[in-house]
């Protein structure tokens, strides 16, 4: 079924009563929005886009060579799990904390550093500008959401500032020709990637306009109808668990394609691993939740995605 998220036009400012407004609203109904009017230059996410697709046209030894390991997140990988599920997919995750990536870069020889492929010398450069902008939107946009939430838009900047565990992922999902079409049969022959959460606090996502994305609200799949140049938005459990329930993590998923390769890329805004998230609420008594270590909590989700580990960690370990 389509039936398209909220769309916000942002160019007013994210600090205007209107815009915080719409946001709360998207966020109490769908835990996704879009936005346009973002300001990001169109010329860096054209250059982006096209570096991602270059790295993914790289001869598989090439990418092989710039793989993930179990001691290092960051690099290429083709076996990802969502939900202890192989996702039809592959993928190369990039530290997007400028100050670890500059500071790795510095020292190459780090064993957590990002494997950057020697083909590309100009892939980082351009990963660097988009991650300023991405950084800079979604510290405005976190802000927005505290004061839909009742808060002061800082409420939340010091669990982000400086130590932040963001991460950039490029996704690219080749055609399937065994895809059913979810339009017509709701059995799924294979996904992108499976039903699931994103565990931080925020994902800032940029894709081309083939579809895929999909929301679940109530009992129904929604295939998410992407604007030309627009950031789709979702929510994350950290967010849940700071709302107190107010705002929900959505299920989202992605389904196969059989017609066109997809080409995406979230950035996670993720708080630092000295947080400890509990709901932003006057008392103790009328919190949902026992305070989370985002530390263990993305610890666990990671896991989980490289290898199948059992079941996958969720708040609703934590609910009271």
């Amino acid at each position: 079924m389509s039936s398209n998220i909220p769309t916000i036009d942002i160019s007013t400012g994210l600090d205007t009563p209107a815009v915080i407004d719409q946001i709360g609203l998207a966020c109490e109904d769908w835990g996704f929005f879009q936005i346009t009017g973002h300001g990001i230059d169109t010329e860096l996410r054209r250059e982006f886009f096209l570096a991602m697709a270059t790295f993914f046209d790289l001869p598989q030894a090439s990418k092989w060579l710039v793989s993930r390991t179990e001691e290092n997140f960051w690099g290429y990988y083709d076996k990802e799990l969502t939900k202890n599920q192989l996702d039809c997919k592959e993928i190369f995750d990039i530290d997007a904390n400028l100050d670890n990536l500059l500071k790795a870069d510095a020292h190459s020889n780090s064993g957590d550093s990002v494997p950057w492929p020697t083909e590309l010398p100009q892939l980082q450069s351009i990963v660097v500008k988009w991650l300023q902008a991405c950084e800079a939107l979604s510290q405005n946009l976190l802000g927005a959401i505290c004061v839909a939430l009742g808060e002061a838009s800082e409420v939340l900047n010091p669990f982000f500032m400086k130590k932040h565990t963001s991460f950039l992922r490029f996704n690219y999902y080749p055609t399937d020709p065994d895809q059913y079409s979810a339009e017509n049969d709701e059995t799924i022959a294979s996904l992108g990637i499976h039903s699931h959460t994103d565990a931080g606090a925020l994902t800032v996502l940029a894709q081309d306009c083939v579809p895929g994305l999909q929301v679940r609200k109530g009992d129904t799949w929604h295939s998410v109808i992407p604007e030309q140049n627009s950031f789709i938005i979702n929510i994350g459990d950290m967010v849940q668990v700071w709302s107190n329930d107010r705002f929900t993590a959505p299920q989202h998923r992605v389904l196969a394609s059989s017609h066109q390769p997809r080409y995406s890329a979230p950035y996670f805004y993720n708080p630092s691993y000295e947080t400890i998230c509990s709901p932003l609420v006057e008392t103790d008594e009328s919190s949902k939740y026992k305070p989370i270590s985002w530390h263990e909590f993305r610890r666990g989700r990671a896991a989980g995605d490289y290898a199948d580990v059992g079941e996958e960690i969720q708040i609703s370990w934590y609910r009271k």
